[in-house]
């Protein structure tokens, strides 16, 4: 009998189950689960964050080029040898014997838009050659495959000015829907380019819009307006 007592006297010794020990493994497992899905999603975001900020950085720098290069464009158009020549002597002449008037011209000397049918639209225009002063260069700005390209000649200092080659493209950016350019005609407004008709006035500004391919939805438009002076 006392030692029966005794045995039931003595306290019993702390510690978990097995049961309990394997409830606090699930819950920690959940736990970690948990905080592995919020580091996931934070890193994800993180990416594409970076990502878009990468995108943003470049079609502005893309932009940035493209009104670098309308900012050192010539005002004056080299002469080409037709113009140069005189005219012929049975060429037309308006009343009083003056020549005829010429049509304005929508873009500025130096300038041009063009689109050979449906093909895509090119910008082509001279400028001063930053690094040869004295020097200009033709450059030309077009849309191929979605993708967004410059080419800029060989400087030159008198006509002809080489045209840009093959090699000369470079890729300034990808994922490109459309590129479109728009002039402003003082008192007729907005104009598409390449301009159909003649001007009264020659354009003070031109609109810039890229269409950036976005992952739903339709494209993204970018505009941006410069001035031409």
């Amino acid at each position: 009998m006392r030692a029966a007592r005794r045995s039931r006297a003595t306290p019993r010794t702390a510690g978990f189950t097995l049961i309990e020990a394997m409830i606090a493994i699930a819950i920690m497992a959940v736990l970690s689960l948990i905080a592995w899905r919020g580091l996931d999603s934070m890193s994800r975001a993180d990416t594409q964050l970076r990502e878009r900020a990468e995108d943003a950085a470049r079609l502005a720098r893309a932009l940035q080029q493209i009104e670098r290069d309308l900012t050192w464009r010539t005002t004056t158009e080299l002469p080409s040898p037709a113009d140069a020549a005189p005219p012929p002597d049975d060429a037309p002449a308006a009343a009083g014997g003056a020549p005829p008037p010429l049509p304005l011209p929508l873009l500025p000397p130096g300038m041009e838009a063009r689109r050979s049918g449906q093909g895509p639209f090119l910008l082509e225009l001279v400028r001063a050659a930053p690094a040869a002063p004295g020097r200009w260069q033709r450059v030309q700005w077009w849309l191929q495959a979605g993708t967004l390209y410059r080419a800029a000649g060989v400087a030159a200092d008198g006509y002809p000015l080489p045209a840009p080659q093959a090699a000369d493209r470079v890729a300034v950016l990808e994922g490109i829907a459309f590129f479109e350019m728009r002039a402003w005609e003082p008192e007729q407004g907005w104009r598409p380019l390449p301009a159909s008709g003649a001007a009264r006035t020659a354009a003070s500004g031109l609109e810039v819009t890229l269409g950036v391919r976005a992952d739903t939805g339709p494209a993204l438009r970018y505009r941006r307006v410069i001035a031409l002076d």
